[in-house]
């Protein structure tokens, strides 16, 4: 086989350089010979929706390295993705489209550009219902994220996230599952020269299968996934209300150091407060930090990794994601019980396998 380089161009648009429709290059020499048979008339370009120059490409067949596209000699580029995954977006827009003309289904996918190019989401929307669902590609910060959430369902009827590989920040990951009970995921499956999404639900400690997007349906609640039970919407944590000019503040309970203030029965008070206290707590811990800090490395290093890298990159973002919630769950007598002791080894322990596999990746 020949030997992998990620820096070659491996993935192109088909007809122009504003197309949409993306191809992955064979990277075996007979694949691309074959390719070269059954598609004489392909011409290829570094298209404007990869974020290229939108100069034409050639296919190039190689014996000791992988097949690739190049770009004509002194052709200047300063495209940021060249690897098999980075026509990802415009393969996820084609299935959206065909899932939708299948399902009798009135939407469409738009492609968004956060900041680091035309990749950093998918939004599908359907028309008649006013529902949204995000595919996010780029990773976001906790705080990036609630914004967009916000700005997103001020003209939904329902919102659905559904984030790719490394691109949900572990303090995210914590809050979906407080209110739905699950995160939806998806990644790619080369078939060809095309790459297929799949989908599946993660919770804390189990999750279904990956399917294809024939397998879900858009219902009355937004997006379902096999083997996943209807939705527990519940508000996203709210911040405790001020103090009026005047009025009392709430009491609050003394803590052990490290542990995080809890608001007492009363004003102030409302049945989501354990929220807010994980919340916020787990926010202003080191060892929380640490964990993600390790996580977003790791994410980084991983995704130009092999399949059993990154499968293994994920069990820790979710492990990690699972770890932070029960830190923010503990209480004040947690602390003295001993069992904060344990819930924090366990996040050490976590910590030293998120920096054996990212060293092992360095």
């Amino acid at each position: 086989m020949a030997e992998s380089d990620h820096r070659l161009v491996q993935t192109a648009v088909i007809g122009s350089a504003t197309s949409g429709l993306g191809i992955v290059l064979p990277q075996e020499a007979d694949e691309l010979r074959r390719l070269r048979r059954r598609h004489p008339t392909y011409t290829y370009w570094c298209g404007t929706q990869l974020g290229g120059c939108g100069n034409k490409l050639s296919d190039r067949l190689c014996a000791d390295k992988v097949c690739h596209f190049a770009h004509a000699p002194n052709a200047s580029c300063h495209r940021k993705a060249n690897g098999a995954n980075s026509a990802d977006h415009l393969f996820i827009k084609q299935d959206l489209a065909r899932w939708a003309r299948g399902s009798g289904v009135d939407a469409r996918a738009v492609l968004r550009d956060l900041g680091s190019g035309p990749g950093d989401a998918v939004d599908f929307r359907v028309r008649g219902s006013r529902q949204r669902v995000r595919f996010q590609f780029r990773r976001l910060t906790h705080p990036q994220w609630r914004s967009a959430g916000e700005e997103l369902e001020r003209d939904a009827a329902s919102l659905d996230w559904v984030f790719g590989p490394g691109s949900a920040h572990p303090e995210t990951v914590a809050e979906m599952y407080g209110r739905f009970g699950h995160v939806l995921r998806f990644r790619f499956e080369t078939e060809g020269v095309a790459r297929r999404i799949r989908i599946r639900a993660e919770e804390a400690r189990s999750s279904t299968d990956w399917v294809p997007l024939d397998a879900c349906a858009m219902t009355p609640e937004g997006l379902r996934v096999p083997g996943v039970e209807r939705r527990r919407r519940t508000s996203r944590p709210v911040v405790a209300p001020r103090t009026p000019p005047g009025g009392a503040a709430p009491a609050r309970v003394p803590v052990a150091p490290g542990a995080r203030a809890s608001v007492a029965p009363g004003r102030g008070s409302s049945a989501d407060a354990p929220d807010r206290r994980a919340d916020a707590g787990a926010g202003a811990s080191p060892l929380v930090r640490k964990v993600q800090r390790l996580v977003e490395e790791l994410n980084v290093l991983a995704a130009p990794a092999e399949a059993d890298i990154r499968m293994k990159a994920e069990r820790l973002d979710r492990e990690a994601a699972s770890w932070a919630v029960r830190y923010g769950r503990l209480t004040s007598s947690d602390f003295w019980s001993g069992k904060a002791t344990k819930v924090a080894a366990q996040g050490d322990s976590l910590a030293g396998r998120l920096e054996k596999l990212a060293q092992h990746l360095k």
